[in-house]
């Protein structure tokens, strides 16, 4: 009956740590293809609003990607919060031109 306690708990968190891999492995490739798309993601997300709201995780582009992003296209970085650990909001201003 021990043994069996023993496997079990050996079983868990093999289970566990290969859970824990693929998660790691889906959000890296989550994030390769927004990087890929970024051009698009970004021109979709800075369309000419006044204020646009960004949230940034594991699967999205990355923090620079998005700051540089929203700089190119005339937006100012106005407040930032952290959500979670890997999770964040960005909210920006657009730029206004100096007289």
């Amino acid at each position: 009956m021990l043994t069996f306690f023993i496997l079990a708990i050996i079983a868990g968190v093999c289970l566990a740590g290969w859970l824990a891999i693929a998660l790691i492995i889906g959000s890296s490739r989550a994030q390769k293809k927004a990087e890929a798309n970024a051009p698009a993601i970004l021109d979709a997300a800075f369309d000419g609003r006044d204020d646009v709201v960004f949230k940034i995780n594991m699967e999205s582009l990355s923090f620079e990607s998005v700051m540089l992003g929203a700089k190119a296209r005339g937006y100012l970085l106005a407040s930032q919060s952290q959500d979670t650990e890997h999770s964040q909001t960005l909210i920006f201003e657009k730029a206004r031109p100096s007289r």
